[in-house]
C-alpha cells in the first residue's frame, strides 16, 4: 500500500488547462457577482457617467473607472465563453474525453482575448 502525500505544494504542482479554466471559471462568476454587476448598476443605471444633458461627463470616466469597466468586460466576457463551454460539454458528446476538454478550453481562452481586446479598446 502506498503512502498519500501529506503535505501538498501547489506551486509545484502543474494543472492541466482544463483544470485552470474551470478555475478561472468559478472566479470569473465571482467578479462577476461581486464587482461586474455593481459597477455596471453605479455606472450605468443611475447615470454616473453622464450630465443632465446625456453627455458625458470625462472628469468622472477616469483611469479607476476604466479599470473597473475593463475588468468586467473581461470577467463577462470568460464567463460567457466558459458557460457555453460547459453548456456544449453537458449537452453533447464533445468535451468528454481529455483531448476534447482541452482543445474547449484552448479556444475558450483565445476567444475571450480576442473579444475583449476588442471591448476593452472601446474603453480606452
Amino acid at each position: 500500500m502506498t503512502r498519500r502525500p501529506t503535505f501538498i505544494n501547489l506551486f509545484l504542482i502543474k494543472l492541466p488547462i482544463t483544470a485552470i479554466s474551470s478555475i478561472t471559471h468559478r472566479l470569473s462568476g465571482i467578479v462577476n457577482f461581486f464587482i461586474a454587476i455593481p459597477a455596471f448598476v453605479l455606472f450605468f443605471l443611475t447615470d454616473y457617467l453622464v450630465d443632465e444633458n446625456m453627455n458625458w461627463h470625462q472628469e468622472k470616466f477616469n483611469f479607476e473607472v476604466q479599470i473597473l469597466i475593463s475588468v468586467s468586460l473581461l470577467a463577462i466576457t470568460y464567463h460567457i465563453f466558459a458557460g457555453l463551454r460547459h453548456l456544449i460539454t453537458d449537452f453533447t458528446n464533445y468535451g468528454h474525453e481529455f483531448h476534447e476538454a482541452k482543445f474547449s478550453a484552448a479556444i475558450t481562452f483565445i476567444l475571450t482575448i480576442i473579444v475583449s481586446i476588442f471591448l476593452i479598446m472601446e474603453v480606452w
